[in-house]
Order: structure tokens, then C-alpha cells, then sequence
């Protein structure tokens, strides 16, 4: 039997992606290459399987391109399907929250493990609480999310909103097994966000030699209020107070089949000489 996080990262995957966001995935390369100088280098980060980024063009804009992502499968599907000259060893992986697979792995089992048990409500969410709270407390970012410098320009897309999703995915398919509320699983990771977030764009600008270029959702287009994680990075940016030298607003059209359309913020920014961190 398959383990549950293992088959969230294959949902996560949107049917017919490519093929939807042609247009947004021009203008979105369109931006990149407007603001980035040719020769430079760039890293991709959270890249997943590319439908956003015209990666022919970008390849022969940059003098190199890296991808970083944790589903390495996606990724090399991505840059397969595009035809992209883009060696394996530049394909990088890390998991951007810091939790290792087998963690998220070992939480699918025990709570999989609970349920045949027949676990009354109570145990059973108190027991997912409890392992969601070791994860995030017990997060370690491995060697690559330390370094400095790996390309002149990071590009980071439609990602802040996704660093705790597979969390939420989980419980939404244990509440169709077992009677329990997802309130308290929201509020947990709802509270840790801000803390998620500035940690991300410490590495972002860590990783970054010269120019920062962040895309993030202001909005479901037809439905009310921001996006939370990408709320939050647009907040902490704000507060970095970095010289932003353009930006532009796209349509990301996410799900049609879904309706799921994103009105995005695309932002080019120049990194400081000493990164400040958020307070």
C-alpha cells in the first residue's frame, strides 16, 4: 500500500498545467528576462514541474539555470516535456519548510496505523496535533538552504502559500475517515506561517547574488480575502523594505476545471548588500 504523502505529491500535480498557463507562463518569462541581465545565472525555487516558466527561453537567456524543488520526478518531468538543456545535477533538491520526507512519511503511517485501530475522534486529532507540532518544531533546512550566493537572480513563484499544504492535504483526507474538525490543524499552522515565511526569504536573499524575483498570489480571483502564506511574504518583504525595481500583475490561471485563477503580483527586487532580517 502506498504511503499517503507519497500520493498527495502526485495530486499536487494540476491536470493539463502546461497547456493552461501558456499565456501566463510567456508573460511570467517575459518579466524574468526584461529584468535580469543576459549571461547571468538563475536559480528557480519550488520549480516543480515548470509549467510557469519557459524554460528554453530562460536557458538561453542565463548562462545557467538551476531548479530546486522537493519532488525531483516532477522537475525532470518538467524539463523533459519543454526539452530543456538543463543537466541533472543543476535539477537541486530540498524541501523549503524543512521537514524531511521520511517525517511526513512516518505521520502518514501513524496516523494510518490509528485509524485501523479504530481511534475514537478525540485521540485521533489530539494525536495529529501533536505530530504536525513535532514537525514544525523539530524542522532542520538542510546544507543547501544555508548557503550564500548560488545564482544572481532567485526566482520564487506561487510558493509561500504552498509550504504547508501537504499538512492541510492530510487532514482533509483523515476528516473524511475520521469525525474530526480541521479548525485546530488551520489555527497550528495558521500561527506558524509568519515564522515559515521569514525564513524562506532569509534563504531567498541568502541565495541571491543580485536580484530577488517574487510572484505571489493577491487574491482567488471570484472569492474573498488574500492567500495566508503569500500574505505574509508580501508583509515581511514590506517590512525588509527592499528597492524594488519593477512589477507587474498577471492572471495565473491555476485550475480552470477547479475555477482556481490567481491574480498574481510578480515583483522584481534588488538584494541589499547585508540582508536585513524581518524583526
Amino acid at each position: 500500500m502506498s504511503n499517503l504523502y507519497d500520493d498527495l505529491l502526485k495530486l499536487q500535480r494540476i491536470p493539463q498545467a502546461y497547456e493552461n498557463w501558456t499565456r501566463y507562463r510567456e508573460a511570467l518569462s517575459d518579466f524574468i528576462v526584461s529584468e535580469t541581465e543576459p549571461g547571468t545565472t538563475a536559480l528557480i525555487v519550488g520549480a516543480g514541474a515548470c509549467g510557469d516558466f519557459d524554460l528554453p527561453r530562460l536557458c538561453g537567456h542565463f548562462s545557467a539555470l538551476w531548479l530546486l524543488d522537493r519532488d525531483d520526478a516532477a522537475v525532470r518531468e518538467g524539463v523533459a516535456r519543454q526539452h530543456a538543456d538543463i543537466p541533472v545535477e543543476r535539477i537541486l533538491h530540498a524541501d523549503l519548510l524543512g521537514v524531511p520526507d521520511e517525517a511526513y512519511r512516518a505521520i502518514a503511517d501513524d496516523m494510518l496505523a490509528l485509524i485501523r485501530a479504530g481511534s475514537v475522534a478525540d485521540r485521533f486529532s489530539q494525536c495529529l496535533e501533536d505530530a504536525l507540532i513535532r514537525a514544525l518544531e523539530n524542522r532542520r533546512p538542510d546544507a543547501l538552504l544555508r548557503r550564500e550566493g548560488l545564482a544572481d537572480t532567485v526566482i520564487c513563484c506561487g510558493v509561500h502559500s504552498q509550504l504547508t499544504t501537504v499538512f492541510l492535504q492530510m487532514t482533509s483526507v483523515y476528516s473524511r475517515y475520521v469525525p474530526i474538525r480541521p479548525d485546530a490543524i488551520e489555527r497550528l499552522l495558521r500561527e506558524r506561517i509568519p515564522g515559515i515565511v521569514s525564513d524562506l526569504n532569509d534563504a531567498l536573499l541568502r541565495w541571491a547574488k543580485r536580484t530577488v524575483i517574487l510572484g505571489l498570489e493577491e487574491r482567488r480571483i471570484g472569492a474573498e480575502g488574500g492567500i495566508d502564506g503569500a500574505r505574509q511574504a508580501m508583509r515581511d518583504f514590506e517590512r525588509r523594505a527592499l528597492a524594488i525595481r519593477a512589477q507587474t500583475r498577471l492572471v495565473w490561471p491555476f485550475d480552470p476545471a477547479q475555477n482556481k485563477a490567481y491574480a498574481m503580483r510578480i515583483t522584481a527586487a534588488k538584494k541589499p548588500v547585508s540582508p536585513p532580517r524581518a524583526s
